[in-house]
Protein backbone atom coordinates (compact mmCIF):
# COMPACT_ATOMS: atom_id res chain seq x y z
CA UNK A 1 0.00 0.00 0.00
CA UNK A 2 2.87 2.33 0.81
CA UNK A 3 4.34 1.77 -2.66
CA UNK A 4 0.99 2.65 -4.26
CA UNK A 5 0.90 5.89 -2.27
CA UNK A 6 4.47 6.77 -3.22
CA UNK A 7 3.79 5.96 -6.85
CA UNK A 8 0.61 7.99 -7.12
CA UNK A 9 2.10 11.00 -5.32
CA UNK A 10 5.14 10.83 -7.61
CA UNK A 11 2.94 10.78 -10.71
CA UNK A 12 0.82 13.63 -9.31
CA UNK A 13 3.97 15.67 -8.72
CA UNK A 14 5.13 14.95 -12.28
CA UNK A 15 1.76 16.05 -13.66
CA UNK A 16 1.90 19.30 -11.69
CA UNK A 17 5.52 19.90 -12.71
CA UNK A 18 4.63 19.45 -16.38
CA UNK A 19 1.76 21.93 -15.95
CA UNK A 20 4.11 24.41 -14.27
CA UNK A 21 6.54 24.05 -17.19
CA UNK A 22 3.74 24.66 -19.68
CA UNK A 23 3.82 21.12 -21.06
CA UNK A 24 0.59 19.76 -19.62
CA UNK A 25 -0.10 16.31 -21.13
CA UNK A 26 -3.13 16.03 -23.37
CA UNK A 27 -5.38 12.97 -23.58
CA UNK A 28 -3.52 9.69 -23.61
CA UNK A 29 -0.02 11.19 -23.68
CA UNK A 30 0.40 10.39 -19.99
CA UNK A 31 -0.78 6.75 -20.15
CA UNK A 32 2.75 5.33 -20.47
CA UNK A 33 3.64 6.93 -17.14
CA UNK A 34 0.54 5.37 -15.58
CA UNK A 35 1.33 1.99 -17.09
CA UNK A 36 4.89 2.03 -15.75
CA UNK A 37 3.69 3.13 -12.32
CA UNK A 38 1.05 0.37 -12.22
CA UNK A 39 3.49 -2.33 -13.33
CA UNK A 40 5.99 -1.20 -10.70
CA UNK A 41 3.39 -1.12 -7.93
CA UNK A 42 1.95 -4.52 -8.83
CA UNK A 43 5.35 -6.17 -9.30
CA UNK A 44 6.87 -5.00 -6.03
CA UNK A 45 3.67 -5.70 -4.09
CA UNK A 46 3.88 -9.31 -5.22
CA UNK A 47 7.62 -9.42 -4.63
CA UNK A 48 7.15 -8.27 -1.05
CA UNK A 49 4.41 -10.82 -0.47
CA UNK A 50 6.55 -13.68 -1.77
CA UNK A 51 9.53 -12.60 0.33
CA UNK A 52 7.32 -12.69 3.44
CA UNK A 53 5.82 -16.09 2.57
CA UNK A 54 7.36 -18.13 -0.29
CA UNK A 55 4.27 -20.40 -0.37
CA UNK A 56 1.91 -17.50 -1.19
CA UNK A 57 -0.85 -18.60 -3.55
CA UNK A 58 -1.59 -17.14 -6.98
CA UNK A 59 -4.91 -15.55 -5.88
CA UNK A 60 -3.11 -13.83 -3.00
CA UNK A 61 -0.51 -12.43 -5.38
CA UNK A 62 -3.20 -11.13 -7.73
CA UNK A 63 -5.23 -9.68 -4.86
CA UNK A 64 -2.25 -7.87 -3.37
CA UNK A 65 -1.25 -6.44 -6.76
CA UNK A 66 -4.80 -5.37 -7.52
CA UNK A 67 -5.17 -3.65 -4.16
CA UNK A 68 -2.17 -1.44 -4.92
CA UNK A 69 -3.43 -0.75 -8.44
CA UNK A 70 -6.90 0.12 -7.13
CA UNK A 71 -5.50 2.57 -4.59
CA UNK A 72 -3.43 4.18 -7.36
CA UNK A 73 -6.45 4.43 -9.69
CA UNK A 74 -8.73 5.87 -7.01
CA UNK A 75 -6.28 8.49 -5.77
CA UNK A 76 -5.29 9.56 -9.27
CA UNK A 77 -8.94 9.81 -10.31
CA UNK A 78 -9.62 12.07 -7.33
CA UNK A 79 -6.51 14.07 -8.14
CA UNK A 80 -7.70 14.64 -11.71
CA UNK A 81 -11.07 15.81 -10.48
CA UNK A 82 -9.38 18.46 -8.33
CA UNK A 83 -6.75 19.24 -10.95
CA UNK A 84 -9.29 20.16 -13.62
CA UNK A 85 -11.48 22.07 -11.17
CA UNK A 86 -8.78 24.16 -9.46
CA UNK A 87 -5.43 23.98 -11.27
CA UNK A 88 -6.53 24.03 -14.91
CA UNK A 89 -10.24 24.96 -14.80
CA UNK A 90 -10.45 26.35 -18.36
CA UNK A 91 -9.08 23.20 -20.02
CA UNK A 92 -12.43 21.67 -20.95
CA UNK A 93 -13.95 25.00 -21.98
CA UNK A 94 -11.08 25.52 -24.44
CA UNK A 95 -11.38 21.93 -25.66
CA UNK A 96 -15.12 22.34 -26.29
CA UNK A 97 -14.51 25.59 -28.18
CA UNK A 98 -11.91 23.88 -30.37
CA UNK A 99 -14.21 20.95 -31.15
CA UNK A 100 -17.20 23.19 -31.85
CA UNK A 101 -15.07 25.27 -34.24
CA UNK A 102 -14.00 22.10 -36.06
CA UNK A 103 -17.57 20.84 -36.23
CA UNK A 104 -18.99 24.08 -37.56
CA UNK A 105 -16.18 24.19 -40.14
CA UNK A 106 -17.38 20.76 -41.29
CA UNK A 107 -20.89 22.14 -41.70
CA UNK A 108 -22.56 20.86 -38.53
CA UNK A 109 -24.82 23.26 -36.64
CA UNK A 110 -23.33 24.71 -33.46
CA UNK A 111 -26.59 24.35 -31.52
CA UNK A 112 -26.32 20.58 -31.97
CA UNK A 113 -22.57 20.19 -31.33
CA UNK A 114 -22.07 22.49 -28.35
CA UNK A 115 -24.53 20.86 -25.90
CA UNK A 116 -23.12 17.42 -26.66
CA UNK A 117 -19.53 18.53 -26.18
CA UNK A 118 -20.29 20.45 -22.99
CA UNK A 119 -22.10 17.46 -21.55
CA UNK A 120 -19.28 15.04 -22.38
CA UNK A 121 -16.13 17.09 -21.70
CA UNK A 122 -16.28 17.68 -17.94
CA UNK A 123 -13.76 17.12 -15.13
CA UNK A 124 -15.99 14.42 -13.62
CA UNK A 125 -16.28 12.45 -16.87
CA UNK A 126 -12.56 12.67 -17.54
CA UNK A 127 -11.65 11.62 -13.99
CA UNK A 128 -14.18 8.77 -14.10
CA UNK A 129 -12.93 7.43 -17.43
CA UNK A 130 -9.35 7.64 -16.21
CA UNK A 131 -10.24 5.85 -12.96
CA UNK A 132 -11.98 2.96 -14.70
CA UNK A 133 -9.25 2.67 -17.35
CA UNK A 134 -6.52 2.57 -14.70
CA UNK A 135 -8.55 0.03 -12.71
CA UNK A 136 -8.91 -2.27 -15.73
CA UNK A 137 -5.24 -1.92 -16.69
CA UNK A 138 -4.27 -2.53 -13.05
CA UNK A 139 -6.39 -5.68 -12.97
CA UNK A 140 -4.74 -7.07 -16.09
CA UNK A 141 -1.33 -6.14 -14.71
CA UNK A 142 -2.15 -7.88 -11.44
CA UNK A 143 -3.11 -11.05 -13.32
CA UNK A 144 -0.07 -11.00 -15.60
CA UNK A 145 2.48 -10.10 -12.94
CA UNK A 146 0.88 -12.51 -10.44
CA UNK A 147 1.25 -15.28 -13.01
CA UNK A 148 4.88 -14.35 -13.62
CA UNK A 149 5.56 -14.33 -9.89
CA UNK A 150 3.75 -17.62 -9.38
CA UNK A 151 5.17 -19.58 -12.33
CA UNK A 152 8.58 -18.04 -13.02
CA UNK A 153 10.04 -15.84 -10.30
CA UNK A 154 9.14 -18.18 -7.44
CA UNK A 155 11.21 -20.93 -9.13
CA UNK A 156 14.14 -18.60 -9.74
CA UNK A 157 14.18 -17.54 -6.10
CA UNK A 158 14.25 -21.26 -5.26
Amino acid sequence: MRLALLGVFGVMALRLLLFKLGRSPEGTEFMLVHFLALVTIVFFSGQRLISQDPATSFPDLVREGFKGAAVYALLFGLFLLGYYRWVEPDHFHLRVEELVARGTADGQPEEVIRPRMEKFFTPFNYASMTFFTLLIVGGFNALAVGLIHHKVLRRIRG
